[in-house]
């Protein structure tokens, strides 16, 4: 059984201890602890100041490039989009300043912007979408069964002006007409912002969410049982707009390269070109250039990421 002397041996040890360590700390040991521990700090001190100056280097590397994409623009795109009238379609979050410089390159282009819509979070979604679906099948009763392919298809033959996705031909061509009355359902309703008459066109821009996280997984709408998850909802409705256009071409920035719309159409081997890098000056400029080059027949995914074809399509 323990007794009393052994409790007092172990207290006495502890100070013992104690003692030994403030006297080594105030003593002997004081200066080379302070002095590595200061030798630490400076190096810290020091790897931030070349960080920094690094990064400071980097960023004036990329300004020196975007101004020279920006004197370079008019020789690179030369006249490709001359007399042609685009749309431009903004995801909800999209840079302001992106949509920006790809509707001055496709203007330098010698193109028109015929159409500019942003979409907004529930675009196209089937939560509280009763009447609005009521609204669009009271314009064209032929759409389809499925309500959210009707709604896709709706906005299409607003966009585009086209209805090949409908079986009949008379059905086609009575649905045509109402794409002005279309487009104005999805504005009305909320659906779509846009300062720009409706104007149907054959080529398109998608813009998309700037730091884009499209890729991961996301879920169905709480409010519809029944309604996609919002990446199906998008990647559904590009392959929808490229199958009723002549070139469409979704642009994003590195993220959406590594984690977005882009890399999802990439993916799943969309036929709409994509192009990464906005941001850069270089963006907008691959951009236009892959409008152009859909237009003549050939689609693919351009600009700096691992998993692009090139950075730019070739001239003809």
């Amino acid at each position: 059984m323990i007794d009393f002397r052994y409790h007092l041996v172990s207290l006495v040890s502890v100070f013992l201890a104690l003692a030994v360590g403030i006297v080594l700390g105030a003593g002997p040991l004081k200066e080379p602890i302070g002095e590595s521990l200061q030798s630490q700090v400076d190096s810290l001190r020091a790897d931030r100041d070349d960080l920094r100056a690094k990064i400071e280097a980097a960023n004036g590397n990329i300004d020196k490039q975007n101004d020279f994409v920006t004197s370079a623009a008019p020789e690179l795109i030369g006249d490709t989009l001359k007399g042609k009238d685009v749309s431009i379609i903004s995801a909800p979050k999209a840079d302001s300043e992106q949509v920006e410089e790809i509707t001055n390159r496709i203007k330098e282009a010698g193109g028109t912007i015929g159409g500019d819509v942003s979409f907004v979070d529930n675009t196209l979604s089937l939560a509280d979408s009763t009447a609005f679906l009521t609204t669009l099948r009271d314009l064209v009763p032929s759409l389809p069964k499925d309500d959210s392919t009707a709604m896709r298809s709706a906005l299409v033959i607003a966009l585009t002006g086209n209805a090949s996705m409908l079986e009949k031909g008379k059905d086609r061509v009575a649905a045509e007409k109402k794409s002005s009355a279309l487009f104005d359902a999805f504005v009305d309703a909320g659906r779509l912002r846009t300062d720009t008459d409706h104007k149907p066109t054959p080529l398109f821009v998608v813009i998309d969410d700037q730091n884009s996280t499209l890729a991961d997984d996301t879920k169905p709408s709480p409010e519809a049982t029944d309604d996609k998850a919002t990446r199906i909802l998008i990647t559904d409705f590009i392959n929808s707009l490229t199958s009723e256009s002549t070139s469409v071409v979704v642009a994003g920035d590195a993220g959406s390269a590594q984690n977005g719309l882009v890399s999802v159409l990439r993916t799943e081997k969309s036929r709409a070109s994509t192009v990464d890098g906005l941001g850069l000056g270089a963006g907008a400029v691959i951009t236009v250039r892959a409008l152009a080059a859909g237009e003549a027949g050939t689609h693919g995914h351009y600009g700096f990421s691992d998993d692009a074809e090139e950075i730019m399509p070739g001239k003809d």
